[in-house]
C-alpha cells in the first residue's frame, strides 16, 4: 500500500545480530511495532520503539565576561559529556556552544544522563564538529572536521568533510530526526550525523 507522504524519519541505527555491529536500519512498518530491515545485510527483524522523551536542561552561556541564562532541549537516556558541542535556546535566540562542566546537585560530573543533568555549564562559540559515516565498498569511514555552525549540508548533494569529497545520502538531526529526500538543508549545529557514499 502506498502513502500520499513519504515518510522522512525512515532509518534507524539498531544492534544488527547478523552483522555484528550497529548499522543503519529501514522501516518496512512504521512504529511502535515496527519492522526494520539492516541496509547492509538484509537482515529483517521486529522491534518495539517508544518515542523519545525529551527533557529542557537550565544552562550557564559563558560568553567573555557575560553568563547568560539559557535552556538546552535533550534526549533523555543520551549521556552528556564534556567537551560535547550542543545548542542552546536563549532570549528567542539558539546559540552554539560547548559543555564545559556538568553540575548534578552541586557535584560535578565528566558525563551524565540527561535527565539526571541540574545545569550545564557552557561557553558560546561558533565552531562545531561535524560527523560523517562515508561507506566505500565495504568499508565505512569516520570523518570529522571543524566548521563553522552556520554551515549549511544538502541531501542528494556533494560535500566535502576533513578532506573526502562524498555524497549525501541522509542527514540524522540532533532531535533524532533523518532527513532522506532528496535537497533538504540542515546546519551544521542542527546535525548530528551525516550519512554518505564516495565512489
Amino acid at each position: 500500500m502506498s502513502s500520499n507522504s513519504e515518510e522522512e524519519n525512515d532509518f534507524i541505527l539498531l544492534d544488527c545480530p547478523v552483522c555484528g555491529e550497529e548499522t543503519d536500519f529501514m522501516f518496512l512498518k512504521q512504529p511502535p511495532e515496527a519492522v526494520v530491515q539492516c541496509v547492509e545485510c538484509g537482515h529483517t527483524m521486529r522491534v518495539t520503539l517508544k518515542e523519545p522523551k525529551y527533557c529542557m536542561v537550565k544552562a550557564v552561556i559563558s560568553h567573555g565576561s557575560e553568563s547568560i541564562p539559557a535552556k538546552i532541549e535533550l534526549v533523555e537516556g543520551e549521556v552528556i559529556s564534556v567537551g560535547d558541542f550542543l545548542v542552546a535556546e536563549a532570549n528567542d535566540e539558539t546559540y552554539n556552544v560547548e559543555v564545559l562542566s556538568i553540575e548534578e546537585n552541586n557535584a560535578r560530573r565528566q558525563k551524565m544522563p540527561a535527565e539526571k543533568i541540574t545545569t550545564l555549564w557552557t561557553r558560546l562559540v561558533d565552531i562545531v564538529i561535524i560527523s560523517a559515516s562515508v561507506n566505500k565498498g565495504a568499508t565505512t569511514i569516520p570523518l570529522y572536521e571543524q566548521v563553522d555552525g552556520e554551515n549549511e549540508y544538502t541531501t542528494d548533494t556533494l560535500t566535502t568533510i576533513a578532506g573526502k569529497m562524498f555524497h549525501i545520502n541522509r542527514i540524522k538531526l540532533r532531535n533524532n530526526h533523518m532527513l532522506t529526500r532528496k535537497g533538504k538543508t540542515a546546519k551544521a549545529y542542527e546535525i548530528k550525523r551525516i550519512y554518505g557514499e564516495r565512489s
